[in-house]
């Protein structure tokens, strides 16, 4: 049994506020408790907090100015305590809607403010801001900087022996599992239980418990994991909590599964599919879903595993579950496959096969928007380091012109031209610190994309190999057999025909898989280099009959290019040549590549529908921004001509 999804239910701070406002939990009672409060005190900071936590929980449209209020008034009056507080509900506040760069401004200014403030209480709050920015860390993939984070977390709670502590072990077992660390992850996991087991804290034994569950099952460990069920069945079941009951019997279902006991996975499933009904949580309905028709399948239940199948298509499709949709096309596509009904599973392996490219390229735009992410990031860390320095600089030198003014007071033409001097020198020194951060901005931004382009080439290098070597040999051998079969077979001439349409639905499947490898990485741009490789990607398009693209080269002849260059400039001549035929409507086009001395020229013409080029100064668009980085990364320059009715012309050039 292969896992489908680790379900992480670690938790994250909830801000309390002080007990007066924290019974109020109606919206309305906390606007008001804020009205009465007229004067900008720490009174009507308070009451805006209490307001701005139900507000963050219920996702109001007024939350920000109430935000913005509690942090203007606290510093007015100097309440560390409020500004605190207004810091951390706007870390939180951005890191749920994925903003995570103005998450880590208010989560530095939450730390400037906590670490001040000897207080227990702060003290506390720094450990939950700690956990929170560890959870910011995870989702983009720094597990270094997660784990730091927790670990700072952890020493504050450890010694107070808080409750807390057990989400902060539970979280530290989901790094390490991510890590491949499983071993350690499992310590942890069971450190979380006794932390929750001591806290007498039934809702959080009963996540440790799950969590820990799930790990077990995904490692195959079935009567561990069954322990562990037991142990916490008896508390869900008591807490009556929907959420819950629907973890407890999913991960059952999964324990089941793995042990092919799938009678009883079948009654667990449906049980928590119930759940997940009155939870009206798609996810939660699609994951019991798979599980449903994985075991129906094994239990020869063929219509009931359609049903699932077809209610899983059907979710997937409109809520736009990618995973999901594909998880249900690869079911479909075997369903079929034992009914004999060799054309329509083809069609669904088909779809599943395309859905997983498009994964595969979704999950490689998602590594390069977080790797953006923590780019910024730590370009902002590095400019508040420089100004910082900047402000002692000014600082020292400010008391080195006081102290030449009182021994030089009677010299007023002295100090005018010490002061000139001083003023020339330091302009110039901002000046060349100024130029030599922006290199160093440029290099780093260079070296970042030029990591960013070489590790798409070699995933789709991996890709395009495991499909030509692994699949594509396999559909090979299965057309060997059958055409092997096919001789000592007496068959009707209705089954003959449906033999031959086999054999054919077989080897458009061949092709078209080759296509997909060929088109990830070209086989003759690796052999032949990058003439051979355009020469053979444009007559493949005109093979196609979309767009008629006439290729022409100079120069080129006998030219070995590095392979990094010769792949970036292959994927822009490919990028622009699919927007031709996307977008401009176009009937020809020309291709020419160019080498002259140590420049080489790349010229994309079409007679399309052409289009204004200003839009493309605030272009969204994944293609465009493709083509730009990769010009970037050769360091090359790029001409766009267009107008309406006459076709594009764009021109690149670089140094070789």
């Amino acid at each position: 049994m292969k896992p489908r999804h680790l379900i992480i239910l670690s938790l994250f701070f909830v801000l309390i506020a002080d007990s007066g406002y924290a019974q109020q939990n109606v919206l309305d009672s906390l606007r008001l408790e804020i009205t009465k409060n007229e004067a900008g005190d720490s009174l009507k900071v308070k009451a805006i907090v209490a307001y701005a936590v139900e507000a963050l929980n219920n996702n109001t449209s007024d939350f920000l100015p109430y935000l913005t209020e509690v942090i203007s008034i606290s510093k007015q009056i100097g309440y560390s305590n409020g500004l605190g507080k207004g810091y951390m509900i706007g870390q939180i506040y951005f890191s749920d809607r994925s903003d995570y760069e103005k998450a880590f401004l208010y989560a530095d200014s939450a730390f400037a403010i906590l670490k001040e403030d000897k207080s227990s209480r702060a003290r506390i709050s720094l450990g939950h801001l700690h956990n929170n920015v560890a959870g910011d860390y995870f989702k983009l993939g720094d597990s270094e900087k997660a784990m730091a984070n927790l670990m700072a977390s952890a020493a504050i709670f450890e010694p107070l022996d808080h409750p807390f502590l057990a989400s902060v072990y539970s979280t530290i077992a989901e790094v390490y599992e991510k890590t491949n660390e499983s071993d350690i992850a499992i310590e942890y996991d069971k450190k979380a239980v006794l932390i929750a087991e001591k806290g007498q804290n039934q809702r959080s034994l009963a996540t440790r418990l799950l969590n820990f569950s799930i790990r077990r099952i995904n490692r195959k460990e079935f009567p561990e994991a069954a322990e562990l069920l037991k142990r916490a069945e008896p508390i869900v079941m008591k807490l009556g909590n929907t959420t819950s009951l629907w973890q407890f019997h999913y991960n059952s279902g999964q324990m089941d599964e793995g042990n092919r006991n799938y009678r009883s996975a079948v009654d667990h499933y449906k049980k928590a599919l119930h759940y997940a009904n009155i939870n009206a949580d798609v996810y939660q309905k699609t994951n019991v879903m798979e599980g449903l028709s994985s075991c129906l399948t094994m239990m020869k239940r063929m219509p009931e595993a359609k049903m699932y199948l077809d209610s899983l298509l059907f979710l997937a499709t409109t809520h736009d579950m990618k995973q999901a949709r594909r998880n249900a096309f690869s079911g479909l596509s075997k369903w079929y496959e034992s009914q004999q009904m060799f054309r329509e599973a083809n069609i669904y392996l088909q779809k599943q096969m395309g859905l997983s490219d498009s994964l595969v390229s979704e999950e490689s735009k998602v590594k390069i928007a977080g790797l953006e992410i923590m780019y910024n990031v730590k370009k902002k860390e590095q400019e508040i380091s420089t100004l910082k320095s900047e402000t002692e600089l000014q600082v020292l030198e400010l008391r080195q012109k006081n102290i030449f003014n009182a021994i030089l007071i009677g010299s007023t033409l002295s100090i005018l031209i010490i002061a000139a001097l001083g003023y020339r020198t330091y302009s110039q020194k901002q000046k060349l610190q100024q130029q030599r951060i922006n290199e160093l901005e440029t290099e780093q931004q260079l070296t970042a994309t030029e990591g960013v382009l070489k590790g798409e080439e070699q995933e789709r290098t991996r890709i395009a190999k495991d499909l030509h070597d692994g699949l594509g040999g396999m559909l090979s051998g299965i057309k060997y057999s059958f055409n092997s079969m096919k001789g000592n077979l007496i068959m009707t001439p209705d089954n003959q025909q449906a033999f031959e349409r086999s054999m054919d639905m077989l080897d458009s499947s061949i092709k078209e898989m080759r296509r997909v490898a060929h088109n990830m990485m070209p086989e003759a741009l690796v052999k032949f280099g990058l003439d051979s490789a355009l020469n053979d990607f444009c007559n493949d398009i005109n093979q196609s009959g979309g767009l008629k693209v006439n290729y022409l080269s100079i120069g080129l002849e006998n030219v070995v290019l590095e392979q990094t260059m010769a792949i970036t400039l292959y994927r822009v001549v490919q990028e622009l040549i699919n927007n031709t035929m996307k977008h401009a409507s176009a009937t020809t086009a020309i291709v020419q590549v160019t080498k002259t001395g140590e420049t080489i020229a790349v010229t994309v013409e079409d007679d399309g529908r052409g289009f204004d080029t200003t839009i493309l100064s605030h272009s969204k668009g994944i293609g465009w921004s493709n083509i730009m980085h990769r010009v970037d990364f050769l360091k090359g320059k790029l001409d766009v001509d267009s107008q309406y009715g006459k076709g594009t012309s764009v021109h690149i050039e670089f140094h070789v």
